[in-house]
């Protein structure tokens, strides 16, 4: 956790003039953390409710995928 919340802290600041810095880290934090945590149990939950658990797996198992090759496609630059 330390990698990511660590310069987590200079980053964020950084993108925004002065006189917006605290406002416009806090918003981008926390917005962040909505958009990136809330995403997945709601549609978990739609798919549920559309086709039943076995759906929710394979979006699980797709959203691993999209992890993995990400990372691929990072550490081949």
């Amino acid at each position: 956790m330390g990698f990511i919340y660590g310069p987590l802290g200079a980053y964020l600041p950084a993108l925004f003039p002065t006189q917006l810095r605290y406002t416009g880290a806090s918003f981008a934090f926390n917005l962040g953390g909505i958009l990136g945590g809330a995403l997945a149990p709601i549609v978990a939950t739609w798919l549920i409710g559309m086709q039943g658990v076995a759906l929710v797996g394979l979006y699980m198992a797709a959203a691993a995928l999209i992890s993995l090759a990400g990372l691929w496609w990072t550490s081949r630059s």
